[in-house]
């Protein structure tokens, strides 16, 4: 196990995230096991999930009826002979059986480790045979794309499914505080994706913070999920409303069509996305101005950095909602922002001020209030699976988690995200992050989106090179927004390059995939460079 020695817990407190109007208050603590999140006495039938997968017959599902079939799972994990400690892979689209097979385990002590899809066939089956896995639940497309791999695979919707599903009750297992009880994975920016060890004890502390002791329970909360439900963000949220005994308005992709529609249709009080989900949603003419908006009271955005001009336009978009962009690091939590204590308003693009019982410090700044965010609290991971030597590179001597997160902080104790460090370049002696730049293209008004990368030079060491989306009909090329470069931000930041796309490629969290982009600037300048050699012979 990774030390973690010198954290000290802070007395605890209520804290205020953001919460939507409160009817019908319950008080209940949160599930001693994790997995016993449709057993905290929520109106039985009330609505739990609403199945858009379908979206030509929408399915609501009670809470009895998600209780019902979380306990079928876990009992046909048993009655196969899987239990405490078994490794149980979800390798699904979004689909209620995932919620399931996902609650279900754990309410046996098993071990979800829920997959990206999107990765590619042999990653993903790379994922499958290094991470020991047991059983495999599937949706039928997966199934298919890992056909032939030894381990034991139950496709979803199957009749295999059907038999493997014990109908009856399920107690829920008492668990230690260090017993392993999820493996999510990093987004696997840089190689294959990590398996994160997250304890019984980590989980407990991240559902207390989503709803604190005394806080009353919000049935009223109906959010959004049309994000993978195998990424922290999705999962996160949908914990929350549940925990609320709320309603998660699940979508198996995210259409902006469909998703506008569903936000009126189900009366949606918080939105719950991720920027580039919201930035389509917007870029669609007069859909915004189609939503029934008078349900809404928050718009949430979290996995990936938050521009200014994004932060204004959902702000003039959905102008009677409160903004919340968040920060979270799967490795420790993955909670850690809230609100201030004092009540003061949380500013523009801050992530929020840090959580009760969350130490939080920053280093190598050039002050104390900015560097690389490192992390101390009782939801920190075990570390990585079978990667010992990653696992001791990620924890200071102190026994810190050092996120690699870059953040400035403020004087009334609010934090922003700056950009990664491994993410920093040096441009002619200068340190530059990408976002810096991305932030002068999103200034003009017919760039959409914009990613940096940046590329070797021969003269300035690094250069900034930049993929953009421009606006529909815009007609702005390379040297116009070049010059709007130079014009308002530093020489060294100008992009040396503006390569024009139709979408951004995006990695299956739906966070921009850089490292595509990195390759792909690449072999662009070194085609540049044999042009130029080409041209002068």
């Amino acid at each position: 196990m990774t030390p973690r020695a010198g954290w000290s817990r802070a007395a605890a407190r209520p804290i205020c995230c953001g919460e939507l109007a409160m009817s019908a208050p319950v008080l209940a603590p949160v599930p001693a096991n994790p997995g016993a999140i449709f057993d905290l006495g929520q109106a039985p039938e009330s609505t739990a999930v609403v199945d858009l997968t379908d979206p030509d017959r929408p399915v609501e599902l009670s809470y009895a009826r998600m209780r019902d079939g979380t306990d079928a799972f876990g009992r046909g994990l048993r009655r196969a002979g899987f239990g405490r400690g078994s490794r149980i892979g979800i390798v699904s689209a979004n689909r209620v059986e995932v919620f399931e097979a996902f609650f279900g385990a754990m309410k046996l002590g098993a071990i979800p480790v829920p997959l990206n899809i999107r990765l590619a066939t042999d990653q993903l089956r790379a994922l499958v045979a290094a991470h020991d896995i047991d059983l495999i639940m599937c949706d039928p497309d997966q199934a298919r794309r890992l056909g032939g791999l030894p381990n034991r695979i139950l496709t979803f919707g199957s009749p295999g499914w059907a038999e493997f599903r014990d109908a009856g009750s399920l107690g829920a297992e008492a668990l230690d505080d260090d017993e392993l009880i999820l493996q999510p994975f990093t987004s696997g920016s840089t190689g294959l994706p990590k398996g994160i060890l997250l304890t019984a004890g980590n989980l407990r502390w991240a559902l207390g913070k989503m709803l604190p002791p005394g806080r009353p329970r919000n049935p009223a909360l109906t959010i959004t999920v049309a994000h993978p439900l195998y990424h922290k963000n999705a999962m996160l949220g949908s914990k929350g409303a549940f925990l609320n005994g709320g309603r998660v308005v699940m979508m198996d992709r995210f259409e902006p069509r469909r998703f506008a529609e569903a936000i009126g249709l189900w009366r949606v009080s918080k939105v719950h996305t991720v920027p580039t989900m919201m930035a389509r949603l917007l870029a669609e003419p007069g859909l915004v101005a189609r939503i029934d908006q008078s349900s809404i009271q928050e718009v949430h955005m979290g996995s990936a950095p938050v521009s200014r001009r994004l932060w204004d336009e959902v702000c003039a978009a959905f102008p009677a909602a409160n903004l919340r962009i968040s920060y979270g690091v799967t490795e420790a939590g993955p909670m850690q922002f809230g609100e201030h204590p004092d009540g003061l308003p949380r500013p523009p693009l801050s992530v929020g001020y840090p959580l009760p019982d969350c130490e939080l410090r920053l280093v190598g700044g050039a002050t104390e209030d900015e560097g690389v965010l490192c992390i101390r609290n009782p939801g920190v991971m075990r570390g990585y699976h079978g990667d010992p030597e990653r696992t001791a590179a990620r924890f200071d001597a102190e026994g810190w988690y050092v996120t690699g997160d870059v953040f400035r902080r403020d004087a009334d104790g609010f934090h922003y995200f700056v950009g990664r460090d491994d993410d920093m370049f040096v441009v002619s002696g200068n340190n530059l992050y990408p976002a810096a730049v991305e932030e002068t293209l999103l200034r003009h008004p017919e760039v959409l989106a914009a990613a940096v990368v940046p590329v070797e030079d021969a003269i300035r060491g690094q250069a900034p090179h930049a993929f953009v989306v421009l606006r529909s009909g815009a007609a702005v090329n390379e040297a116009t927004l070049r010059a709007f470069c130079l014009e308002h931000a530093p020489p060294y930041q100008h992009p040396r390059r503006i390569h024009f796309l139709d979408e951004l490629p995006l990695a299956g969290t739906g966070k921009v995939d850089v490292r595509s982009l990195r390759n792909r600037a690449a072999d662009l300048a070194l085609d540049d460079a044999a042009a130029s050699q080409g041209s002068e012979g």
